[in-house]
């Protein structure tokens, strides 16, 4: 018997699969951004041109059930590092901070340390 590709003969009777229909991939970025990620085939884009644009497609996107991945660039998240931080206890989707053209902003590691301290209670320097 085969679940997915897997032989039932590595899974022992007791061995619960579970299947996520997560598979979906969203961006939030610059136009820039935005296209390049549209060359590769994601569909679900966005260009925010206010932080409550940024937020509402991150509603958006944090609501589809489909949605696996949202991909925002660090300027955006850092308008909105309080929003990435409260959908971020959620498992899925996965927010992922990448930079836009111009590098990094860092805006990563502030989100990250909160999360860090939200989990561990402590905080850590990364």
């Amino acid at each position: 018997m085969l679940f997915r590709g897997l032989q039932s003969t590595s899974l022992s009777p007791t061995t619960v699969v579970v299947f996520m229909s997560s598979n979906k991939i969203a961006v939030i970025g610059d136009r820039d951004t935005v296209t390049g990620f549209r060359l590769v085939g994601v569909n679900e884009c966005a260009i925010p041109k206010t932080p409550d644009e940024t937020r509402n497609f991150l509603y958006q996107y944090f609501r589809d059930p489909a949605m696996g991945l949202i991909i925002i660039t660090e300027p955006l998240a850092a308008e909105v590092d309080e929003l990435i931080i409260e959908l971020s206890q959620s498992p899925v989707p996965v927010i992922l901070l990448v930079p836009d053209r111009d590098g990094t902003t860092g805006a990563y590691e502030t989100v990250l340390k909160e999360l860090i301290r939200r989990a561990v209670g402590i905080d850590i320097n990364i």
